[in-house]
């Protein structure tokens, strides 16, 4: 469920002195002039994975708290396993313990997705199937580290991915993730969330949740139909509105209402003839897996 976090300190005074003070980390590297000998900033170190920096004004701390649940606990440098409740709370009193000041400081930027196992592997399903975010194309069409298909949406506030699992992590079986990753804080403040520790409240992973399934709902997801009994009217619309440049630029002078109007019309013919089957599947295993990980 969660992963990347970054935590920001405005008021660095006390985050400097207590990552400066070697009982808290015994190795902070700086940069050191090499004819002033003077010591620059930034003042940089880790613990599990997570990147802890402190600047001439600022200070953060920022990476995935699944990789350092799972770095502290397992020794295991990976976010692919189940990242349930209790283990959330674990990461964040772990890395609380490790911080000052986590229940005050503000949350800058939070990551919430899920990884469930798929019938046929993720990148034919990303391939094949998944087309478009409120009807616009990928920013990002690629292979995700030379592993593994992946698809991404940006947009001002956040980023919206849909990618291979089993193949960035050379796995044996099939995994796909979805998630929302929010870049600016207002986006997740708007559910209640402020602090990490605010991660610990059931209600409020339910509404980070809905949000995902709201992102996931915009989805256009569709069903390979070649083998599809369509008549070549309704043909010529689908392959017309599985483009996104016709979106984005052939209908892009329109009124919203003629928009609207071919919106449904594309609806209507995904329904005609059953081509949603794969998005109701990958909705159903979502709903199952965030079940099972805010119960565990």
């Amino acid at each position: 469920m969660v992963d990347y976090i970054k935590i920001y300190y405005q008021d660095k005074s006390r985050f400097e002195s207590f990552v400066c003070n070697p009982e808290n980390f015994e190795e902070v590297d700086a940069i050191l002039g090499l004819h002033s000998g003077r010591i620059k900033y930034p003042y940089c170190t880790e613990f599990s994975g997570m990147e802890v920096r402190v600047t001439s004004k600022h200070g953060y701390v920022r990476n995935s708290i699944h990789k350092a649940y799972n770095d502290y606990t397992i020794g295991e440098n990976h976010n692919y396993n189940d990242f349930g409740y209790s283990k959330i709370c674990k990461a964040i009193d772990y890395i609380s313990s490790k911080l000052v000041d986590v229940d005050r400081v503000k949350l800058t930027q939070l990551e919430f997705g899920i990884n469930i196992e798929t019938p046929v592997s993720a990148s034919d399903i990303i391939r094949q199937n998944v087309l478009m975010h409120k009807l616009k194309g990928p920013n990002h069409n690629r292979l995700f580290n030379g592993m593994g298909e992946l698809k991404q949406f940006d947009y001002h506030n956040h980023f919206i991915k849909i990618y291979d699992k089993a193949k960035q992590y050379r796995l044996n079986y099939n995994l796909l993730r979805f998630e929302v990753k929010f870049i600016k804080a207002k986006e997740f403040q708007k559910l209640g969330i402020f602090h990490l520790p605010d991660l610990k409240n059931k209600l409020l992973l339910r509404k980070l949740f809905l949000n995902l399934m709201l992102r996931f709902e915009e989805m256009t997801i569709i069903d390979n139909y070649a083998d599809r009994d369509i008549s070549p009217a309704d043909l010529n619309k689908l392959c017309r509105y599985n483009n996104p440049n016709y979106w984005e630029q052939g209908i892009a002078h329109l009124t919203p209402q003629t928009k609207m109007r071919h919106s449904r019309d594309y609806l209507r013919l995904l329904q005609k003839y059953d081509l949603l089957k794969t998005k109701v599947l990958l909705q159903k295993l979502l709903l199952k897996k965030f079940i099972y990980l805010i119960n565990n």
